[in-house]
């Protein structure tokens, strides 16, 4: 259950990053005077779409250390403590979950991993859809992504 929790979370990050990235990349780039990353096409770079190349070697290096340092202190924590429950970092600024019922715990739990489930076909869809229409998936479906900018 808690790697199915974990890529669903980095599943809902990247569905969410992806179109950003596309919609906003062009403009932050362009104010910080620094390259635009996207692809010709406007694609976020990706195995399938290419441009991962011009992405900075450091950068990759830096999230191997960053995920392997949260991967440790998880590992520890969950050693440490004897009621560990996946998933639970004790992060809920909104206190949305805390001092719930357990019903009502459980059914944030399955919302969370649906939720992460739609997301991880939503990020396939997303790199497939570029890869076969050649197109940026903002623009290949701009009433969901267009719409109110």
């Amino acid at each position: 259950e808690l790697a199915e929790l974990k890529h669903g979370r980095l599943a809902m990050l990247a569905a969410a990053g992806w179109p950003m990235s596309e919609l906003l990349q062009p403009m932050i780039s362009q104010f910080l005077k620094q390259p635009d990353l996207l692809t010709r096409g406007g694609e976020a770079p990706s195995i399938l779409n290419g441009g991962l190349d011009q992405i900075p070697p450091f950068f990759f290096l830096a999230i191997i250390v960053f995920s392997g340092t949260v991967e440790s202190v998880a590992l520890k924590t969950r050693a440490i403590e004897v009621d560990y429950v996946p998933g639970d970092l004790g992060f809920d600024p909104l206190s949305l979950y805390t001092g719930k019922s357990e019903a009502t715990k459980r059914d944030l739990q399955l919302k969370e991993l649906n939720n992460g489930r739609l997301a991880m076909l939503a990020i396939t869809f997303y790199a497939v859809s570029e890869f076969i229409n050649k197109a940026a998936v903002v623009n290949a479906t701009p009433f969901l992504f267009k719409s109110i900018l």
